[in-house]
C-alpha cells in the first residue's frame, strides 16, 4: 500500500457495534501495541485494553500472563484476547543496533512453543477467547540504517533471513487461529507494494515486496499505518466482543 490508500481506506466510515458487550477486548504486545494505543481516538477504540511493554519477547510475555492473568479476568471477567507477539523473539538488540538472533530454527521454534503454553494458559478460562496476530514484517536494514549505522548494507542478507522466518512464523499462526477458530486481520498486506504483479518485479528479494517508508524505522508503523491497523483491530474486535 502507498500513503494515499492508507487514508482512503480511514476515509470509509468505522460502524460502532450496538447492544451490550459479551468479552473485554485486550491487546497483548511488544512496543508495536504502544504505537496503535496512541492511535486510538474513538470511543469505541477506548474500549480496548492495553497489555503491552517494549521489548517484549513471547518467553516474557507467557511469564507475565501466568502471574496476570487469573487477576485480571477476575477484575475484567471474560476477555477476547489478541496475542501480538514474536517480533522481539527473531532479533536481538545491541547498543541501539539490531541483528538476526539466529539462523538456525532456534528461534521459530522457541517462539511457537511459547504460543501454544499460553493457549495451554487461557483453556483455564474457557468463556475468554484467543487470537494471535501475525507478526507484521519488519527490516534489520532499515532499523540500523535510521539509527546512522556506518554500514547498514551489511544487514541486506540478515533481512532476508529475517523475512524467511517472520512468513515461516506467520504459516503457524495462521494454523493455531484455525484450531482456536478465530480470526485475525491481514496487517502485512498494508505493507505490500501494489506493482508486485509486473514482470520485472517476479525474481525480487522478499524486502522488495514491501513499502518500508510506511514504518517508522524499519519496525514500528507510522501514524497513518497504526490508524489502519487499529482500524482492522477494531473491525475484529466488533465481531468478537458484541
Amino acid at each position: 500500500m502507498t500513503e494515499h490508500k492508507l487514508l482512503k481506506y480511514l476515509s470509509k466510515p468505522f460502524e460502532f457495534p450496538t447492544g451490550k458487550r459479551k468479552l473485554t477486548p485486550v491487546v497483548i504486545s511488544d512496543s508495536k501495541g504502544l504505537y496503535l494505543q496512541r492511535a486510538t481516538t474513538s470511543n469505541f477504540e477506548t474500549q480496548i485494553k492495553w497489555w503491552c511493554a517494549k521489548s517484549r519477547t513471547s518467553a516474557q510475555g507467557l511469564s507475565w500472563l501466568t502471574q496476570n492473568l487469573d487477576q485480571k479476568i477476575q477484575h475484567l471477567h471474560n476477555i477476547s484476547a489478541y496475542v501480538w507477539l514474536g517480533t522481539c523473539d527473531l532479533t536481538q538488540y545491541n547498543k541501539g543496533v539490531i541483528s538476526l538472533k539466529t539462523e538456525s530454527d532456534e528461534a521459530i521454534n522457541s517462539l511457537l512453543s511459547n504460543l501454544n503454553k499460553i493457549i495451554e494458559l487461557f483453556q483455564r478460562y474457557p468463556e475468554s477467547k484467543i487470537t494471535f496476530i501475525e507478526i507484521p514484517v519488519y527490516s534489520i536494514y532499515e532499523w540500523n540504517k535510521s539509527r546512522n549505522h556506518t554500514d547498514p548494507n551489511q544487514f541486506l542478507a540478515q533481512d532476508e533471513k529475517l523475512l524467511e522466518q517472520v512468513l515461516r512464523v506467520n504459516d503457524k499462526i495462521r494454523e493455531l487461529n484455525t484450531t482456536l477458530n478465530s480470526r485475525a486481520p491481514n496487517i502485512n498486506a498494508d505493507l505490500k507494494r501494489s506493482n508486485l504483479k509486473s514482470s520485472k518485479n517476479q525474481h525480487k528479494r522478499i524486502r522488495d515486496q514491501y513499502n518500508w517508508t510506511l514504518h517508522k524505522d524499519g519496525v514500528h508503523p507510522k501514524r497513518n499505518l497504526s490508524r489502519v491497523w487499529l482500524r482492522k483491530f477494531s473491525t475484529q474486535i466488533k465481531a468478537d466482543c458484541w
